[in-house]
């Protein structure tokens, strides 16, 4: 008898078919690669045009403003003198705060004027949800929001500006109808029910219940995984401001979020008077909500970011140009034409003449594709086949993206040459027909995407989406394979990942670990805490004797720590991105058609377990997870081939005869120690690292898995499954 169950939680709604017996039937292997992400983004650190941004180490001066008396000392006269401080100076990044002042004061002026007339918002965003195609060719039939008939945008933007700024308000309109419907889908739900309102608010876990039933009852939303995670975030936030009332009845202050819940259940659990009395207050809450509406407000764009993608057409009037420096080949400018109002420069080889924001950025393709190459060749005369794979992978996904970025840039010429040609009196249809030939070539070659422009702080950072290799990119590289094994992920504190392997019956184990960088994070956490605490103290002392701004040495101690905290983060995606390395090439290597994770999202430290919340704190489960996922839709795996399941007792149970054993300290040691680093089982003498003990787990745990953690049904294979 079979029966199919639904595991997979992420992307899709896939079935899946199960024996009774709790073993898997696995389905034909999987031969045909094809990547099922749209696109693969890099980033790019923008710099002012006159910084010199190729450069080695050898040749970099300290920081002029922390060290100006160093640098005739640091520098030799056999060196080449070489600018270095600020990437991007203060009159660069002066004129690119005006440029998104003007594009954020547009975006928010347009979503004034819809939300001025509730019901026309209500229109729109409809209308959107039914629109297939850019949302701003919807709103510009606007009478009010039409460019040609509002002399108020044309003060602010340029025409092709204000079609980025368009789009950029009619996702926020979308996304906004979307919420308020499936808020007014869960009001009147909870408002029928009682008892369903306080088991939403006293359990610690959303009901999955009342989550597919509010999905269900809102049209707005698709009946997927996506559909299902947007629906537990506005149910989250309605179970936050219902919390907020029964604290403000019973005369507590607002706390951390999750002494805030502990408390409501606390309320509810009880069968006091004050229990009944907040029951009556909260159906009085949502019958108003349901009455009079749910308080909205009208959302606003606050972030210094922004996005060209409804800048179709690769010609001058988008608003963004690259331009190959001459000089210096693999660094590329940067122009960004400056809206009315703004303040621009002359650059040469810019098509915007006097309405210039020029940058510079680095294109480093080419010195990966030669790195790679490098290692590649060193990988095949020590016979590491599988490395050589790799690396010459890496090579031909960069080579590509170089090309596709040299086949944007060419485009962008071709397109702006033709269109000044064919504004001449006297043309030459020869030259013309060859042109058009061209363009048509470039558009069907392959291009990057529009790119994205981020400001945070003093960085300005550049976002150039490219396509991802095709199939005969991945079959002319890793070419034609069969994944037919299982695997799977355990993500500890000792090491990052433990991974097994199951095919035909055998199991291949590996601990991912990277210790210097996660030790070197450690210590730059720890300082960053220490300086935090000292600034905290002088700042206190500070204001309390005196007012107005702070000190230097405050505001350089804060600098400071700002520093650390940047390193920090880039060391966050330094580990993720190896850990997720090693972790993808390691099941290419064995052919993994499936990866298994434990789903740690609602994981919690136990008591009595010292220093255990701080490790798992830094731990970056989520990121390795995603970045695991990234990689191998990158190599063609249809959504990275991942699955979360439940990990209850993946860790206490022995994997050969489904018992539960203990944690010991050594490999030789049978005395149960909390938090040991291996596992013991007394039933079968299973002696082996607790971490791969739980990889081999995890293969086999059955669940019907959900986008809310901890609430799936698990089923522990027993012995004769196993074997």
């Amino acid at each position: 008898m079979k029966r199919e169950i639904q595991r997979h939680p992420w992307k899709q709604d896939k079935l899946q078919t199960t024996m009774d017996n709790d073993k898997y039937i696995i389905s034909k292997p999987k031969s045909k690669k094809s990547s099922t992400l749209k696109y693969l983004v890099e980033s790019f650190t923008l710099n002012s045009v006159d910084r010199v941004v190729e450069r080695k180490h050898k040749t970099r001066r300290p920081d002029p403003l922390f060290a100006k008396d160093l640098c005739s000392q640091v520098i030799s006269l056999s060196q080449p003198s070489v600018t270095s401080g600020r990437k991007v100076k203060s009159i660069d990044l002066t004129l690119l705060d005006q440029h998104f002042t003007n594009y954020v004061k547009t975006v928010n002026l347009i979503l004034e004027r819809i939300y001025r007339i509730p019901k026309r918002a209500q229109a729109l965003g409809k209308k959107l949800s039914e629109y297939r195609g850019h949302g701003y060719t919807l709103l510009r039939k606007e009478h009010d929001l039409s460019y040609q008939h509002n002399d108020e945008f044309k003060e602010l933007v340029f025409e092709r500006m204000y079609r980025n700024a368009l789009e950029q308000a009619a996702r926020t309109v979308l996304s906004d109808y979307t919420r308020r419907e499936l808020i007014g889908s869960a009001i009147g739900i909870l408002s029928g029910s009682t008892e369903d309102m306080s088991r939403f608010l006293k359990n610690k876990y959303i009901p999955r219940s009342l989550i597919k039933q509010v999905r269900a009852a809102c049209s707005a939303v698709k009946n997927n995984s996506k559909g299902y995670a947007y629906t537990v975030g506005v149910l989250k936030q309605i179970r936050r401001e219902l919390d907020l009332t029964i604290l403000r009845e019973l005369g507590e202050k607002a706390r951390w979020r999750g002494r805030q819940r502990a408390k409501v259940r606390e309320v509810l659990s009880t069968t006091s008077r004050d229990k009944r009395v907040i029951l009556s207050l909260l159906e009085q809450t949502v019958k108003e909500w349901l009455t009079n509406g749910y308080p909205f407000s009208v959302p606003k764009l606050t972030s210094t970011t922004e996005d060209f993608a409804a800048s179709t057409e690769n010609s001058p009037g988008q608003g963004y140009w690259y331009s190959v420096d001459m000089e210096k080949p693999n660094e590329i400018l940067f122009f960004l034409k400056a809206p009315p109002g703004v303040s621009g420069t002359q650059q040469d080889g810019s098509p915007y003449r006097t309405q210039t924001l020029a940058f510079r950025f680095l294109n480093w393709f080419p010195r990966a594709v030669e790195k790679a190459q490098r290692k590649a060749e060193q990988a095949v005369l020590k016979g590491d086949t599988h490395r050589a794979r790799r690396q010459l992978f890496r090579a031909r996904v960069f080579q590509d993206m170089n090309t596709q970025l040299r086949n944007t840039i060419a485009l962008q010429r071709s397109t702006h040459k033709l269109s000044r040609l064919k504004q001449r009196k006297s043309r030459s249809e020869k030259e013309i027909g060859e042109l058009e030939a061209e363009v048509h070539g470039l558009r069907g070659n392959r291009r990057c995407a529009p790119p994205r422009l981020l400001v945070r702080g003093q960085r300005v950072t550049l976002q150039v989406p490219f396509l991802p290799p095709n199939e005969e990119m991945l079959n002319d590289v890793i070419g034609e394979q069969t994944y037919d094994a299982l695997a799977g992920a355990d993500r500890g504190i000792r090491v990052p990942m433990a991974l097994s392997v199951l095919n035909e019956g055998q199991y291949k184990d590996r601990l991912v670990s990277f210790n210097h960088l996660i030790d070197k994070r450690e210590r730059l956490r720890k300082q960053a805490y220490a300086l935090k605490s000292q600034i905290d103290r002088k700042r206190n002392n500070w204001e309390k004797k005196r007012k107005g701004s702070l000190p230097a040495v405050i505001l350089r101690k804060q600098r400071h720590l700002d520093a650390l905290w940047r390193k920090v983060r880039r060391l966050d995606r330094e580990i993720a991105r190896q850990v997720a390395s090693e972790t993808v090439w390691w099941c290419e290597q064995h052919n993994v058609r499936t990866l298994y994770f434990e789903d740690l999202r609602s994981y919690q430290a136990p008591g009595g377990r010292g220093d255990l919340s701080w490790a798992l704190s830094t731990n970056l489960w989520g990121k390795i997870f995603d970045t695991v996922r990234y990689m191998r839709e990158t190599l063609g795996h249809r959504y990275g081939g991942l699955w979360s399941v439940n990990p209850y007792h993946t860790s206490k149970r022995c994997h050969v005869c489904g018992k539960m054993g203990i944690r010991v300290e050594s490999k030789a040691s049978i005395t149960e120690k909390k938090g040991g680093e291996y596992f013991h089982c007394f039933h079968c003498q299973t002696h082996m690292h607790a971490d791969l003990n739980a990889a081999r787990n995890i293969i086999h745990v059955q669940s019907r898995s959900s986008t809310v953690s901890g609430r799936t049904n698990v089923v522990c294979p027993s012995l004769s499954n196993l074997q």
